[in-house]
């Protein structure tokens, strides 16, 4: 795994964020993705290591690049969309810091070159990139084919992958969607938004424009519960392209543990082949790999041997991902 990737501590802050986000917004947020993605995509090596310092980064476009044609109606829109995500509040807490910034910086429009110019932070940057590198193109273009809650939703399921399910209680969710004022009713938000988006994302599927489509499972509410007090189980469902990329990510992950946990208990061989064994069977690997990612991190920061760090990975097995063994 490469250092880069362990440095972002939490690949699905934006996804599972609470926010509600407009056409325009989404289409802005897209573009900076694609934006960051080609430049990851180029053998420049500095740059990619600025992306993680303190440089706030430039982005520059014009209305066509949003696919949207000139006129004062989309000139308001877009400008109204760089003005609500400057005004968005974007929060991060993690163990070793906590930040409260802002979506962009700011937002500027060229009159004379017609031209626009957005800024994200910094401090943003490490996660804008988890999220250029946890999409392909592929599924961007399926974004911007769903409408404003199935986009969000759509990329939620996206994030799980590995497993193939995903639970979530339905207040969580609808807290995350932005909806807790819209929706009293559980009934309404299942109706409007869940079985919509499940509709939406069916459709593309069959039209071979998106990689997954999803079905809602379960969603039984307890006696005596209040009416959001439930949980839901989404199964997510995969193309044969998509379902050999999570294969070759599973592959990926395993060796990466493999080599991380040798080098870390060089002389406990039996230790390490049951706790991975563990993890696969707990659908855990994943957020474990990316665990080892962020200690091999902190190894290097502190300038110590990998196998100075063997008591703490034991302990992360136990109490983070409960494993006994």
């Amino acid at each position: 795994m490469e250092t880069s990737k362990s440095t972002i501590y939490q690949p699905n802050v934006i996804t599972q964020a609470r926010y509600s986000f407009t056409e325009y917004e989404m289409r802005v947020l897209l573009y900076v993705v694609k934006h960051i993605q080609n430049k990851l995509n180029k053998d420049d090596i500095e740059f990619n290591r600025n992306m993680f310092g303190e440089i706030d980064y430039k982005v520059q476009f014009y209305l066509a690049d949003m696919m949207v044609t000139e006129g004062e109606k989309n000139h308001a829109r877009i400008r109204k969309a760089l003005k609500d995500l400057r005004d968005k509040s974007f929060e991060v807490e993690d163990e070793k810091q906590w930040f409260n910034v802002g979506f962009i910086n700011y937002g500027r429009y060229n009159k004379d070159a017609k031209k626009w110019e957005l800024q994200v932070s910094f401090l943003l940057m490490p996660y804008m990139v988890s999220l250029a590198r946890g999409f392909t193109a592929y599924q961007l273009e399926t974004i911007l084919h769903l409408n404003t809650h199935s986009q969000r939703l759509y990329m939620m399921f996206s994030q799980y992958h590995d497993t193939g399910i995903f639970r979530i209680s339905a207040e969580d969710l609808r807290y995350k969607l932005g909806l807790e004022k819209k929706y009293e009713r559980y009934g309404d938000f299942k109706k409007w938004v869940l079985s919509a988006a499940e509709k939406e994302l069916k459709h593309l599927f069959e039209d071979n424009k998106s990689d997954l489509w999803v079905k809602l499972e379960k969603d039984k509410k307890e006696r005596g519960k209040e009416d959001f007090d439930r949980m839901l189980t989404f199964k997510i469902f995969y193309t044969d392209r998509k379902f050999k990329q999570v294969e070759q990510a599973k592959q990926e992950a395993i060796r990466y543990c493999i080599n991380l946990l040798s080098a870390i208990l060089p002389g406990d061989e039996l230790y390490c082949n049951k706790l991975l064994g563990y993890l696969i069977e707990q659908k855990r690997l994943k957020p474990f790999a990316d665990r080892l990612g962020r200690l091999e991190e902190q190894a290097q920061q502190e300038g110590k041997p990998l196998t100075s760090y063997g008591g703490l990975l034991r302990h992360i097995a136990k109490e983070d991902f409960k494993y006994q063994g």
